[in-house]
């Protein structure tokens, strides 16, 4: 029979052979243990007092391919099941009691990304995307759908943005930005490995940088020039947090509707433009 050893036993059976600032690490999240799981890296980095890189290392380590691995297992042995689906429900809710639930938290997330917005960031970058060269979205999985929204929605008014599909074509694309272009990063929970590369590609080569994240904490939001948080229900995997998407794809409508309103006429023209180009596929 194979034995599975939960990763508290495994960080204490590892304890001696980690450094110094390894261990600091463990000794936190043995103490802290169910806590930790809500935190993404950037927030139990700064918790414990070490650096991103120190929890990858750690993580490595110990076993694991890095913190993401780290937190789906130990979430194994601490979340019941259903949990793993959405922590709000439970096993034996009715339909109606499901539909209430997860209605009931998206509109509790929008309030509060309405509540927490930061009006000058949100103005900022509407001038900053209003006056770019080039825009390009970077997004993978349920993020890519919001970048991919906000690309419909902002060629409408006349902002020719571009988003790619294909990870080697987003590294290609960030690598060839420059001074007057801006690279716009989407990712729920600030810690996607892609979409942080082309970012930082696109720094590199002085483009502008925005970050569009489901918390305001995240490796993502440390190397943007611009970083713009929603509001999220507590998961323990904050990429899957549906209720952030939501709330992304809304603050998208209103950055839109800001910029159309800074530039009318053109925005006007625009949209008469589009709707005209696709009324022959409609009946």
């Amino acid at each position: 029979m194979v034995i599975e050893y939960s990763c508290q036993d495994i960080i204490q059976k590892r304890m001696d052979g980690l450094t110094n600032t390894e261990k600091k690490i463990a000794v936190y999240i043995l103490k802290n243990y169910d806590r930790v799981l809500e935190y993404n890296i950037s927030e139990l980095a700064e918790n414990v007092g070490v650096s991103d890189a120190s929890i990858v290392r750690f993580c490595k380590n110990i076993g694991y391919k890095g913190y993401q691995d780290f937190r789906i297992n130990a979430a194994k042995y601490i979340l019941p099941k259903e949990k793993h689906f959405n922590p709000i429900l439970e096993k034996n809710d009715s339909v109606e009691t499901i539909y209430n639930k997860i209605f009931n938290s998206d509109i509790s997330v929008l309030e509060k990304t309405l509540f927490e917005l930061d009006i000058e960031i949100l103005n900022k970058t509407a001038d900053v995307i209003i006056n770019a060269d080039k825009i390009i979205l970077f997004g993978s999985g349920a993020s890519l759908l919001v970048a991919k929204d906000a690309l419909h929605k902002l060629i409408k008014i006349g902002i020719m943005v571009y988003v790619y599909e294909d990870v080697d074509l987003q590294l290609m694309s960030s690598s060839l930005l420059s001074k007057n272009d801006v690279a716009i990063g989407v990712s729920h929970s600030g810690s996607n490995r892609n979409v942080i590369k082309c970012i930082k590609n696109a720094k590199y080569n002085g483009a502008f940088s925005i970050a569009i994240v489901g918390r305001d904490k995240s490796p993502l939001s440390k190397i943007s020039d611009i970083s713009i948080h929603t509001a999220y229900e507590k998961n323990i995997f904050q990429s899957e947090s549906v209720s952030t998407r939501i709330a992304q794809l809304a603050l998208i409508d209103a950055i839109v509707a800001v910029i159309a309103f800074k530039n009318y006429e053109f925005s006007y023209n625009s949209i008469q433009k589009t709707r005209m180009a696709t009324s022959d596929n409609k009946l």
